[in-house]
């Protein structure tokens, strides 16, 4: 080795070569004090005690007993007595076991054993570990020093806030600020209760991740998922991987929701199932959104809703469904927008939009409608359907209102007006009253079916009764205004009234409405299998890491 220049060589060397010769001899200075500092945060240090025993024929290590107080690194450790193996660099403590790490951590316990090399510290018997946000409580509990990770393998305790959480196992990252649990996970918010497989909880946001299995209950609904968050602070909620909710008289299920329960707005992704037991409705889609204020449900994604009736069911489909409640009133309405159509055994409908009121079950259709009834067809601006005791009573048609049945393949009875009110019996057009503009056409036939001609009238106002689908009895007021013609006589300008339209081709079949729901059911049988496949490779996610203080 080469020995350092002497005091009197140094005064010789140049300005330069004195500045070199300081700066080497600080650095050495500087190296030497950090590798003794490093020396001293890994070796155990005892701090007080009020009495020291050592008897080394009995066993290697020094009874300390009163006040006792260790220091290691950063991190103070007091307790009633110890044993401390100065060799090993190991402490076994007993009694008022109180562990702090700088500011961040707080541990207490009866037991401890600490490995000073590895900086691993295991607490037993009534075990309290407390940061800033939370507390734990456990009877066994593992602690890296040097990490900063804590761990129980045997049921713990926390409290966060409002929160409160037990489980079978957990780990604490103290860095992060965030907790692992998994086994028989519960977390308890004064709202609800949360039940899962696997959890993460991060004690910094109050949220909650979990995977596997989760149900969460409250006095409202019940929620299950597979997968998802809950910021328990902000009540804002994320579930995915096969969810429902189930209230009182209500199920809804989708794939994924989203939710945020201080605003009440939420939204439900693919796969949309909602059932309503209380008006014992069934609506389907595939995208669903959710206000809770305004009692407002929309969804959208080819929709279909099916209503059951005294056996029978009235399916709807449209490009939108709303179900929206009054909040004043409490009434309930179903809307659909564009493209509607619905279907019942004893009636079929289509328009641009309608209303079905869950109260009365009157049916509101506007834009370009038409209602099918057995072999009758009726259109208007506007019509307002009537139901009783699960069959059609009455139905109001507002503006250009017409009536049409095929007699025979070409030839059409129609009744024309400016508004109509039809009513019903057994199902069946009973009675038609025409308000203004009133004009007729129908084919008079004998007992024996044969034909003997064409009532063709014009009459501002009339009453027409129906039976067995004919026209029975016509009464005509204000100024009627008709003629009787022979069959083969009728001018083929009087063949059809104006307003007629024959829409047989805009009928509704109730097979579309049966291979779109056998079609949604297999999907989503198809969807949950998967969901089920993939339960088996569930992780959890990632822990976000934040500056430590």
């Amino acid at each position: 080795m080469t020995p350092l220049p002497s005091l009197q060589h140094f005064f010789s060397l140049g300005r330069k070569a004195k500045v070199m010769f300081i700066l080497l001899i600080s650095f050495l200075g500087t190296t030497s004090i950090m590798a003794q500092e490093e020396d001293d945060d890994k070796v155990i240090e005892l701090i007080r005690a009020d009495v020291t025993e050592y008897d080394a024929a009995y066993l290697d290590a020094e009874r300390v007993k009163g006040n006792v107080r260790f220091k290691h690194g950063t991190a103070l450790m007091d307790c009633d007595s110890a044993w401390f193996y100065r060799k090993e660099n190991r402490i076994e403590a007993y009694g008022n076991i109180y562990i702090r790490q700088q500011d961040t951590l707080n541990l207490w316990g009866d037991y401890l054993n600490y490995d000073g090399d590895k900086k691993h510290a295991e607490v037993r018997r009534n075990v309290r570990m407390r940061d800033k946000e939370m507390s734990l409580e456990t009877e066994l509990l593992e602690y890296d020093l040097e990490n900063k990770v804590a761990y129980y393998p045997a049921h713990g305790k926390i409290r966060n806030g409002q929160d409160r959480l037990r489980s079978r196992v957990g780990r604490y990252y103290s860095r992060s600020r965030t907790f692992f649990f998994k086994d028989s996970v519960v977390l308890i918010n004064p709202e609800y209760t949360m039940n899962s497989d696997t959890l993460e909880y991060q004690t910094w946001s109050k949220t909650a991740y979990f995977s596997g299995p989760t149900y969460i209950t409250s006095e409202e609904n019940t929620i299950f998922c597979r997968k998802g968050w809950y910021d328990t602070e902000r009540n804002k909620s994320n579930f995915s991987r096969g969810v429902w909710i189930e209230g009182k008289e209500n199920k809804l299920v989708a794939d994924s929701m989203v939710y945020d329960r201080n605003t009440g707005l939420g939204e439900a992704f693919r796969e949309i199932v909602l059932i309503d037991t209380s008006e014992d409705i069934r609506i389907t889609g595939q995208y669903g959104f959710y206000n809770r204020k305004l009692k407002l449900t929309r969804i959208t994604g080819d929709p279909m809703a099916v209503k059951y009736v005294d056996e029978d069911s009235l399916f709807l489909k449209a490009d939108t469904l709303i179900d929206l409640t009054d909040t004043s009133s409490g009434n309930r309405k179903l809307f659909a927008y564009h493209t509607a159509k619905m279907h019942k055994s004893d009636m079929q409908g289509a328009s641009d939009s309608l209303i079905y009121d869950f109260d009365d079950s009157t049916i509101q259709m506007f834009i370009d409608p038409v209602i099918w009834a057995e072999g009758d067809q009726i259109t208007g601006d506007t019509l307002i359907i009537y139901r009783r005791n699960g069959q059609l009573d009455k139905m109001d048609v507002i503006d250009n209102a017409f009536i049409v049945s095929e007699e025979v393949p070409g030839h059409y009875n129609q009744i024309g007006g400016r508004d109509m009110l039809a009513k019903f019996g057994d199902g069946k057009l009973r009675r038609i009253r025409v308000f203004g503009n009133g004009r007729s056409l129908y084919y008079a036939q004998e007992t024996d079916s044969s034909y003997t001609g064409v009532n063709h009238i014009e009459c501002s106002e009339m009453l027409i009764s129906i039976d067995s689908n004919r026209v029975d009895e016509i009464s005509l007021y204000t100024n009627p205004e008709g003629k009787f013609y022979p069959v083969d006589q009728l001018p083929s300008n009087l063949r059809t009234l104006k307003g007629f339209r024959w829409l047989t081709d805009r009928r509704p079949q109730l097979t579309d409405f049966l291979k779109q729901r056998e079609e949604r059911e297999e999907e989503r049988i198809d969807h949950t299998k998967d969901l089920l496949k993939s339960d088996e490779s569930i992780e959890l996610p990632e822990v976000m890491q934040l500056p430590e203080n």
